[in-house]
């Protein structure tokens, strides 16, 4: 899903799992944007393509985007540490976050 704001996305890989991802424009934050497409995608990846986990990973800074995992009912799992690698080359530790089947909020 895309609009000029931002995109969100889903993907899947191996055993059922797959992965969620997003970014918005700054001038957008802060309305509920971003957990609204969160919870449709998850919802999207969990009902229509009958994944039974979801993973997510945010910066380890990035609180705000943190907090958009947790309320949509995706549980903190722990910091994969040097996991991103920003544009600049320079390496940062991410927090990763999961949704099974039954925690969507």
């Amino acid at each position: 899903m895309q609009t000029s704001s931002g995109r969100s996305g889903c993907g899947s890989s191996k055993h059922q799992t797959g992965y969620v991802g997003y970014w918005l424009a700054r001038d957008a934050r802060g309305r509920g944007v971003t957990t609204r497409a969160l919870r449709r995608v998850a919802r999207y990846g969990l009902d229509d393509l009958s994944l039974e986990r979801l993973e997510l990973t945010a910066d380890v800074e990035n609180v705000a985007s943190q907090r958009v995992a947790e309320k949509v009912g995706f549980q903190r799992e722990g910091v994969l540490r040097s996991q991103l690698r920003h544009p600049d080359g320079h390496r940062r530790d991410s927090v990763m976050f999961s949704l099974l089947q039954g925690e969507l909020r």
